[in-house]
């Protein structure tokens, strides 16, 4: 599959553009367009844990406003300079598929049936650092019967306005599917392909229960148009396998193949229910810094309690999911705050930092719905923060200001009435004594050989009772609450 790009003729000082075309013959793409003038050109290198990204541009060549060819020096992968500064570019990137399945959700590639395309790593980084807020014309010229769908805006067929560069994501193939729903005011679109168990429509309506869940957290939609793009892996992967990723207003979910149409779609929540969360936090707020221990590890946390509220998950098996995150937290956690692990998250590993994470927000929760009388949860915090910093502007990037470790730990501060519990637990490296927080709560925590179990004591009290139907409890069945 080869992808080329072609400049386009006329453009403003301000505004950047191109013209993307899609042929099927190889997994290359050929990029050309217009940028301002540089002499200096870089790309994207690595992303997360993802590396090398740099190697995948080759034959990078400048163009002069004669239509005379400069090529330019390469300094390092991804790197060039040239003698003369130029805005018009040309250059090939591999679009192979990355080797590690999960890195599929995170970075472009296209094999002969579909693929995703992310503005982030295909561009020049000048589209990203000199657009001073102004808005890309991208253009795609596609094969029969190859189409295109973004959550960028629409201004002709086949094209787009993008507002973040940083942040766009195309869906491209030969067999897309779409549906699209109003929830509450927000235009809501699945885009998928390939075949599944379950059938598009109970995906559409999974993510539509999902997304009103969500808006009752928050008390508002957090953009006027969102989507949620659903593919197979380009590789080979076992069938319980997933990788998703939100960037701005667009869910990635790449999914295995689970025989099962109850066992698909309830490996199809999971991630629904934890990236669409991402729309409002962090995507939706005007907060920026490594405070992702709030805004994925909370969020886990948060998330799993909305599964259970929808049926999608048992009390039993939110229970067990606090227990596993608190077996993978002893791993290395330990050692620092979750204020300084975040910082040293892709050392020590996300999945410690974020098991903690979603323990202590187990905490924090039960502590707030005790000390209110079930007045109060964790949801108050995300609401008052939705409320209180919200993101202003298309480009929500440029609009993150404050620091979110300060805010959010002040917003749970003062919703809880006091800065100790997170100066013990979030600010502090701190051993969680599990069985001695939870009791309080009616909550027993076992040890079966390596595992944790928690679960309700045989004798609570009405309060503790009260308490834990709130979260999903029901002592005739142990499952979840009556609707």
């Amino acid at each position: 599959m080869a992808l080329s790009v072609s400049a386009v003729a006329t453009v403003s000082a301000q505004q950047m553009s191109a013209n993307i075309r899609v042929a099927s013959d190889s997994s290359r793409v050929i990029v050309e367009g217009r940028s301002t003038p540089a002499s200096v050109w870089s790309f994207l290198d690595n992303y997360a844990s993802i590396v090398g990204l740099g190697n995948r541009v080759e034959r990078f060549t400048l163009i002069d406003e004669g239509g005379n060819e400069i090529q330019p020096r390469k300094i390092a992968p991804g790197q060039f300079d040239s003698p003369k500064a130029a805005a018009r570019f040309r250059y090939e990137v591999s679009l192979k598929p990355p080797l590690m399945a999960p890195d599929s959700a995170m970075v472009s590639w296209i094999n002969n049936d579909r693929g995703l395309l992310m503005l982030a790593d295909l561009l020049p980084l000048s589209f990203r650092r000199d657009s001073n807020g102004s808005n890309a014309i991208i253009r795609f010229t596609l094969p029969q019967p190859w189409r295109v769908y973004s959550s960028e805006i629409a201004k002709g067929q086949n094209e787009f306005e993008v507002r973040d560069v940083g942040q766009a994501v195309f869906a491209v193939g030969s067999q897309l599917r779409t549906s699209q729903m109003n929830e509450s005011g927000m235009l809501f679109s699945l885009v998928t392909d390939g075949e599944w168990a379950f059938a598009d429509r109970e995906a559409f309506e999974l993510a539509g229960k999902v997304l009103k869940a969500h808006r009752e957290v928050f008390g508002t939609m957090p953009v006027r148009q969102a989507s949620l793009i659903l593919f197979p892996f380009p590789q080979a992967v076992g069938p319980n396998q997933w990788s998703a990723e939100t960037r701005r207003s667009t869910v990635t979910l790449l999914m295995g193949k689970l025989p099962s149409r109850v066992g698909a779609l309830t490996q199809l929540s999971t991630p629904v229910t934890h990236e669409f969360f991402h729309l409002w936090v962090p995507n939706a707020l005007a907060l920026e810094g490594d405070y992702d221990w709030f805004y994925e590890g909370f969020t886990v946390y948060q998330a799993a309690q909305i599964a259970t509220q929808l049926g999608m998950l048992t009390f039993p098996e939110f229970l067990n999911s606090i227990a596993r995150a608190y077996d993978a937290s002893k791993i290395e956690a330990d050692q620092w705050s979750l204020v300084e692990a975040s910082t040293r998250r892709f050392t020590i590993g996300r999945t410690s930092v974020y098991s903690k994470s979603q323990v202590v927000a187990f905490l924090y929760d039960l502590r707030l719905r005790s000390l209110s009388h079930n007045k109060k949860s964790l949801a108050d915090v995300y609401r008052r923060l939705i409320r209180e910093h919200p993101a202003i502007g298309d480009n929500s990037r440029t609009a993150k200001t404050n620091d979110g470790t300060d805010v959010v730990t002040k917003e749970l501060s003062a919703e809880i009435g006091s800065e100790d519990f997170v100066h013990l637990f979030i600010r502090s490296p701190v051993s969680i004594n599990l069985p001695a927080e939870l009791a309080p709560f009616g909550l027993k925590v076992e040890t079966i050989g390596l595992r944790t179990r928690i679960a309700v004591d045989e004798k609570i009290s009405k309060q503790q009772r009260d308490l834990l139907r709130q979260l999903g409890y029901n002592d005739a069945t142990r499952g979840p609450r009556s609707k």
